[in-house]
């Protein structure tokens, strides 16, 4: 029994390193017309500017683009190539009001396009 209480009080002493991550930061959106939510997270660079944007689909996290304007605590412009493949699309996220927007950087045929809805978003961490 002695032997485990020393045995116990060395291990208790002896420094272990743990590694973790950092969350992600990010957004989860959802709309009263359309069902379901979409999720994206950002990616800094070296600087902690962000830089890249991600999006949930089918359970995983893809990059669809990058972050082309944002100013601190109030706005974020990033791409998303998933909503139209011929189409230059962006989304503009307000960080006061977490209303997210479709917006359209350019377009050949505006016609041929339907605008996607607005989105209320909630901040959220992902953690992987």
């Amino acid at each position: 029994m002695l032997k485990k209480i020393i045995l116990i009080i060395l291990f208790s002493l002896y420094s272990f390193k743990i590694y973790s991550f950092e969350p992600y930061s990010g957004i989860s959106c959802h709309s009263d017309q359309i069902m379901g939510k979409e999720e994206y997270f950002f990616k800094h660079d070296e600087n902690h500017i962000y830089a890249t944007a991600y999006k949930r689909i089918n359970g995983q996290f893809i990059k669809v683009g990058n972050v082309v304007g944002q100013k601190v605590s109030s706005f974020l412009l990033f791409e998303d190539m998933t909503v139209d493949k011929y189409l230059n699309f962006a989304w503009h996220l307000d960080m006061v009001t977490k209303n997210l927007k479709p917006f359209i950087l350019t377009v050949d045929d505006k016609n041929k396009f339907e605008m996607p809805e607005k989105y209320d978003c909630i901040s959220k961490n992902f953690w992987f």
